[in-house]
Parts: C-alpha cells; sequence; structure tokens
C-alpha cells in the first residue's frame, strides 16, 4: 500500500468524502469518484474577489444565528484576498471557517449547488493545499 492511500478496516461515519495522493480524487459515500481537478477553473483564471463576493451572498441569505461568524470569516477572507500578496492560507482557513459555521445550518444542503461553482474556483486558486474545501459541497 502507498503512503497515498487510505485503508479502513471497519467502517467509517461522520464524513462522505476522503482523499488521498496526489490525484486529488473524491471518494464520495455512494462510491462514486470524481475526479476534481476535472471541475475546477484553471487558478489563473479565478476572481478571488468575485468568487468570495459570490459565497457571501448565497451564505447570508442563511438565516441562522450563524451568520455574524459566517460575515466575519468572510469578511477575513475578502481583505486577505485584497493585498497585493495575499497569503493563501488565510484566505482558505478563513474560508473553512465559514464552510463550518455554515454547514451547522439546516437548511444548508439546499444551497450546495450554487455554493458549488464558487467553491471550486475559490479552492482552484488557493491551492491544492485547500482542495480539501470541496468536502463540503461533496
Amino acid at each position: 500500500m502507498s503512503q497515498s492511500s487510505i485503508h479502513i478496516g471497519g467502517s467509517v461515519s461522520g464524513s462522505n468524502v476522503m482523499f488521498a495522493g496526489d490525484n486529488n480524487s473524491t471518494v464520495v459515500g455512494n462510491n462514486n469518484v470524481t475526479d476534481i481537478r476535472n471541475k475546477m477553473p484553471a487558478p489563473e483564471t479565478v476572481d478571488i474577489r468575485k468568487e468570495l463576493a459570490a459565497l457571501r451572498e448565497i451564505l447570508m441569505k442563511l438565516d441562522t444565528p450563524e451568520s455574524g461568524k459566517i460575515d466575519r470569516a468572510i469578511t477575513d477572507a475578502e481583505e486577505e484576498a485584497s493585498k497585493p500578496e495575499p497569503d493563501k492560507d488565510e484566505v482558505g482557513s478563513a474560508l473553512e471557517r465559514v464552510m463550518k459555521a455554515a454547514q451547522k445550518v439546516g437548511t444548508f444542503k439546499t444551497i450546495v449547488t450554487m455554493l458549488e461553482p464558487h467553491v471550486l474556483s475559490v479552492s482552484a486558486w488557493l491551492g491544492t493545499n485547500w482542495h480539501s474545501l470541496t468536502k463540503f459541497i461533496g
């Protein structure tokens, strides 16, 4: 078994998505395999400010007590992304906070299809270290 494989000797719960290796394959609970790189735009084509604004617009429609937390985390991502040389890990970390808070909302699943193109674009811009953000839409 290679270092980039996942071996499970029993059952798995709590997650529908697992990542392994350099191929960035997503294995979803129903055993469908999707290479997320095929869905992502080229990183240099992503307008990160536009994508963050789109995520804000969609996520702020959620009726949740978490909306303040979501707003603050998106603001953190926007502020970092607007710098001449943004720290992509800072942006990714802020977006991970956004998605974790949003995922707690009961109606989150109803907006996943609207979020998907933006999460894929942001993940592409951030680079392979942040492709894990796609687990929130998988």
